[in-house]
């Protein structure tokens, strides 16, 4: 949640009276932490923002998402008409209205302010299916990145044997969304993926097979 959860800006002194923060999370980390690194695991925001609706008990039908997401993706296109996306995203009156947190998969509006405080070498940022294609790969990578030994082998199985977390019986049993949903979501975040594809140097933060659940 420290990655896009900025609602409570208002409450820092710095930004009292502002319409927009001038002091956000990543700044008081800067303050506190003289060297910080952090692990970033992203997933298609499509494929993630289901998982959510469910798991945080919006609805758990693909019919019931089929007729939110229209009105998610349409209150936040009427707020991003008459304010800056900053406003939107990190308002609290967004979180609270929405009919599910759409806002979360606009990954590029929180990662712009993270790399506006810290180095792009502060980060280890990795896609979710990348991650589960290859777990030993990436895990090997973040020990180098965090600049510890490497892991014994066994303790290394023991991760990748381990069970999944967060895996609900409910999630199992929920159908696909339906294809019209998926597509109307993909051209919701498709700007948000082009601008971290770019802002990443990295083509497969555009989601390249979102044509197909993951």
């Amino acid at each position: 949640m420290d990655f896009w959860d900025f609602r409570a800006w208002p409450l820092i002194p710095q930004n009292r009276g502002l319409k927009e923060p001038v002091v956000l999370t990543p700044h008081l980390m800067k303050h506190m932490y003289r060297d910080p690194k952090f692990i970033v695991i992203l997933r298609n925001p499509v494929d993630r923002l289901y998982s959510d609706y469910i798991f945080l008990g919006y609805g758990f039908t693909p019919e019931k998402f089929r007729t939110d997401v229209p009105k998610a993706v349409d209150m936040m296109e009427k707020c991003l008409k008459v304010n800056t996306t900053r406003q939107c995203v990190f308002s609290n009156d967004t979180y609270v209205n929405l009919p599910m947190r759409i806002h979360l998969g606009m990954y590029s509006v929180f990662m712009k302010e993270w790399l506006a405080v810290f180095p792009r070498s502060s980060f280890y940022i990795l896609r979710t299916e990348n991650y589960h294609d290859n777990m030993t790969y990436h895990l090997n990578n973040i020990y180098t990145f965090l600049e510890l030994d490497p892991l014994p082998e066994e303790t290394l199985q023991d991760i990748l044997e381990a069970d999944r977390k967060h895996e609900t019986e409910m999630k199992k049993k929920v159908h696909d969304m339906f294809p019209d949903t998926r597509e109307l979501l993909q051209s919701f975040y498709s700007r948000y993926n082009q601008e971290l594809a770019v802002m990443l140097d990295d083509a497969g933060f555009l989601w390249p097979e979102q044509d197909a659940p993951s």
